[in-house]
């Protein structure tokens, strides 16, 4: 494009030594030639009419009798450049139908981390697009996606709080524990627990044998902001059955392991200290099924 632009400039000097008749005519010559560049800078594919054009108007330029021989001379070098110039335009406008093969553009932003603490990841992108393949030309090789890791931090210990009524047993990530208050009646336990924790377990024996108003297992789990991560409600899975390995993250839930009963808005655990004052608005007293006096529950973190 650039000798094109070339072209038309020394097109136009050259018009401007002819006589004052001549200066005329040639002035129409000059601005088809600025809106022929208008157009070219509009639609590349135009180059080739346009230099056809261009040939076709410097073949019907005629020299003025009253120039001297230094000027004709002068114009005939100007010529020679000129035919020069659009045997290059001529050239450009070949390479522009050959393939083109893409290259990659520069990469985007990283996204935004995938966890807060413990190890994440994030990605970013780029396209090939700069310039994109075009004409059967090659794509770019190698990947368009990157990712890294990040927040690798260990993450501050969880919250929990739980409680049931009579004796509860407590099992994380399969390890049983034994902070205090889990073998008491009334009495709600309270204990820090991995980040990374993958599963919850829980025991509970009631001595009145599962009676509606007078079992059930309450508590929650919060971050270190106080957000919940868990709470007891109808997400964890229930079962009346012991089975070997069932306090175990890898343990697989038969048919007997049930959605947690919800025992109401009534219930007294719900209303009554200790168990009020267990962290969440959003915690439900569960059970499994009603008239069992002791049931296994489960909760997937």
């Amino acid at each position: 494009m650039a000798s094109l632009v070339r072209v038309i400039i020394c097109v136009t000097a050259v018009i401007g030594l002819g006589s004052s008749s001549e200066a005329e005519e040639n002035g129409d010559i000059t601005e088809d030639l600025k809106d022929l560049l208008h157009t070219s800078m509009i639609n590349i594919v135009s180059l080739n009419d346009l230099v056809t054009e261009l040939t076709e108007k410097i073949s019907h330029l005629t020299l003025s009798q009253s120039e001297t021989q230094a000027e004709l001379r002068k114009r005939q070098l100007e010529m020679e450049d000129l035919k020069r110039e659009l045997s290059q335009v001529k050239e450009e406008l070949e390479t522009l139908k050959e393939p083109r093969d893409g290259k990659w553009a520069e990469f985007g932003n990283w996204s935004d981390c995938s966890a807060e603490c413990g190890g994440g990841t994030q990605t970013r992108t780029r396209t090939c697009t700069d310039p994109a393949p075009v004409r059967g030309g090659a794509d770019c090789v190698g990947e368009g996606e990157e990712t890294r890791e990040c927040n690798t931090e260990e993450c501050e210990p969880y919250t929990m709080y739980i409680d049931c009524d009579d004796l509860t047993s407590l099992y994380i990530d399969g390890s049983e524990s034994n902070v205090a208050g889990l073998g008491q009646l009334g009495q709600t336990s309270r204990l820090q627990i991995p980040a990374s924790t993958e599963l919850i377990a829980v025991k509970c024996y009631d001595g009145n044998g599962g009676v509606y108003n007078y079992c059930g297992i309450i508590g929650s789990v919060q971050d270190s902001q106080g957000r919940d991560i868990a709470v007891t409600d109808s997400t964890w899975k229930c079962s009346d059955t012991l089975e070997s390995g069932w306090q175990l993250p890898g343990f697989t839930e038969g048919s007997n392991w049930r959605a947690a009963i919800d025992q109401g808005d009534s219930h007294y655990m719900l209303n009554r200290e200790p168990y009020r004052n267990i962290p969440s608005s959003n915690k439900r007293v569960i059970w499994g099924t009603r008239g069992v006096g002791t049931v296994y529950c489960r909760k997937t973190l």
